[in-house]
């Protein structure tokens, strides 16, 4: 035996009392990770006098409730007896022996009542249910003024205010630092000094953050998970970089929570209720009709500051639930706006006398229809005329958010009907798309392979391009190089001649240098033989020397000696001024010589720069015929 699908779970959840006041995603982390046991016949479920942290839902089957006094009944699965928690007082009343085989759903207490603290109502406030104090909307104060104005720290000694100061610390935060983190334990207090903060909640372990509300300067978060001692219920990040003051668990609950958070046990609280203190009972509608102390007011904790309001600020009010854990966070709210509140040390649960168990039992499971708040054995000595005014115009409309309600569940099932119509729809739709998807993803597929085809192709004709290109680029380089072979060619070419030309003058300078030697040697017997004539001319002139041939012979001798010296003195003379002497004709045609072969070689320098550059124009124009060629 088992359930068919999650979604028949979630809709048995939706009918269970507390848990149908939940959120959609609070049930759907109950249906995530409840603990669904299965009993067969004469199973035992739970025993009398058990005190355990669980409440027991019937959800299959059919189950046998005993007591020792005899006072037996039946639950069967899908009545509206099923719809509460089995034997849910401590310690247990009865025994639960399953009659049948049968489906329990097992939660635990603690866990039910952190969603049933932390459960939001998305039709009433953002911030329900959320760790948030707004102290103050005042932007124009800063944020330790606007702690000291609020109504929580007029309550509060001026002594504790200054242990508070004391205590408390100051941390810097930067832009997405996780402040608080949803699941953790409760050890801080905090208040924004100066930044912004946003607010998420995870309905379950796999969803996504919702964003719920957002603080600035002076607000302060984090105590409700202090005041109820559950974990925390969202999770706070900062949106800048800022300051935060926060104050540890132990000294928040020593300076502001034990001062401002009075608790009072039931009998002093009924005395309170005869001198015209109120009772507010903040569990759901459909926990307050099962059973409640008569005369009370009812209004649940996550739509308190909806209507906080509506209460008169002159009655003080006794807060109460179930397991007191809600009712101290109510309480807590109410001294926020300045109310004077008490909350019940014990929940209503703890205080219900074995008889008044019984009776409830006997209203729960006997009774067709479930009587309304004023079948409960706790009295308060109140007349119904004593009643609070604002308890007949809550009820009022209360029973008409009912009435919307029920239209909304019933709007609810028909969208869901019009949701399973859309699901089919969504099928066929994905159905028909995945066939056109196919033919489509075929269709490109072959596209695909024309394209690769195609780029295969363009590939081959860029790589034949390219060869093309390096063969062009070889024939052009292999040009070059004949081309500067053949200049090099030219260069020798002109090297040789003019050392043929050099070397032919060395033969002209060669031939005039012997020229001139002849030329010298003519002078030289020219001048002998001038001088020979000159002493035959002189001997006959002067008979009388012809004696003294000696003397003759000897200055003969002297005259040519010094004769001799005088005529090499002057054709070296000569030479000279014939070399230094640009206008001789010798240097003249050496000059000619020179200026033609410089002529010559400029001539042939000039012709080979042509020829060059027409050379490296023409090469030029070929390649980029070439190149233009390879482009298109």
């Amino acid at each position: 035996m088992a359930l068919q699908s999650d979604i028949e779970l979630s809709n048995i959840l939706k009918s269970l009392v507390p848990i149908s006041n939940l959120s959609k995603d609070s049930l759907e982390a109950i249906a995530a990770s409840a603990n669904i046991s299965s009993f067969t016949e004469d199973y035992i479920v739970f025993n009398e006098g058990d005190n355990d942290e669980y409440a027991y839902y019937l959800l299959e089957g059919e189950l046998e409730l005993i007591s020792t006094n005899n006072t037996n009944f039946r639950i069967v699965s899908g009545t509206d007896d099923a719809r509460y928690p089995l034997a849910q007082f401590q310690p247990r009343q009865y025994t639960a022996k399953a009659v049948k085989n049968s489906l329990v759903l097992i939660i635990n207490r603690t866990y039910l009542d952190s969603l049933l603290v932390g459960n939001e109502d998305k039709h009433l406030s953002f911030d329900n249910g959320v760790e948030v104090n707004d102290i103050d909307n005042d932007d124009t104060n800063d944020w330790m003024s606007r702690i000291l104005q609020s109504p929580l720290y007029i309550n509060i000694s001026v002594e504790n205010i200054q242990k508070i100061f004391s205590k408390i610390e100051s941390i810097d935060v930067k832009k997405g630092d996780v402040v608080i983190k949803q699941g953790e334990d409760g050890d801080y207090y905090y208040i924004i000094q100066s930044g912004r903060c946003c607010i998420t909640r995870k309905p379950t372990a796999t969803s996504q953050d919702i964003k719920l509300t957002e603080l600035r300067e002076g607000d302060a978060f984090g105590e409700e998970s202090i005041i109820a001692n559950l974990k925390r219920n969202a999770s706070v990040t900062m949106l800048t970089d800022g300051r935060l003051m926060r104050l540890n668990k132990v000294d928040f609950k020593e300076l502001i929570l034990n001062p401002i958070l009075q608790e009072v046990d039931f009998e002093s609280a009924q005395e309170l209720a005869n001198k015209n203190a109120v009772w507010l009972d903040v569990r759901y509608p459909d926990e307050y009709q099962d059973y409640a102390i008569e005369g009370s007011l009812n209004i649940p904790l996550n739509a308190l500051r909806l209507h906080i309001n509506k209460l008169d600020e002159t009655k003080q009010y006794i807060v109460c639930c179930d397991t007191a854990s809600r009712s101290s966070i109510a309480a807590y709210v109410l001294a926020q706006h300045g109310y004077d509140a008490l909350h019940l040390n014990k929940g209503l649960k703890d205080l219900l006398r074995h008889e008044d168990i019984e009776q409830v039992d006997a209203q729960t499971h006997k009774l067709t229809e479930p009587e309304t708040t004023n079948v409960v054995p706790f009295k308060n000595g109140k007349k119904p005329d004593d009643e609070h005014v604002l308890n007949s115009t809550f009820h009022s409309e209360m029973n008409q958010l009912r009435k919307e309600l029920e239209l909304v569940r019933k709007q609810f099932n028909e969208i869901s009907d019009v949701k399973n119509i859309a699901d089919e729809l969504k099928k066929s739709v994905i159905t028909d798309t995945e066939k056109k998807l196919k033919i489509q993803r075929e269709r490109i597929n072959l596209q695909t392979q024309n394209a690769n085809k195609l780029i295969q192709q363009v590939q081959k004709i860029h790589k034949e391009l390219k060869d093309e290109k390096r063969l062009i680029h070889e024939e052009v380089d292999k040009n070059r190089q004949d081309q500067e072979k053949t200049m090099l060619n030219i260069q020798e070419s002109i090297n040789k001649r003019l050392m043929d030309e050099e070397k032919k003058m060395q033969e002209f300078y060669s031939w005039k240098e012997k020229e001139i030697e002849k030329i010298r040697e003519l002078k030289n017997a020219a001048e002998k033989e001038y001088i020979a004539r000159k002493i035959e001319n002189e001997l006959k002139k002067n008979d009388e020397v012809i004696t003294n041939n000696q003397k003759v012979t000897s200055k003969v001798e002297v005259i040519k000696k010094k004769e001799g010296k005088e005529i090499n003195s002057e054709l070296k003379q000569w030479l000279k001024e014939q070399v230094k002497n640009e206008l001789t004709p010798i240097n003249r045609e050496v000059q000619n010589a020179k200026r033609k072969l410089i002529d010559q070689a400029n001539v042939r320098a000039e012709q080979s720069k042509q020829i060059k550059k027409m050379h490296d124009q023409t090469l030029s124009s070929e390649i980029d015929t070439l190149l233009k060629g390879v482009e298109n």
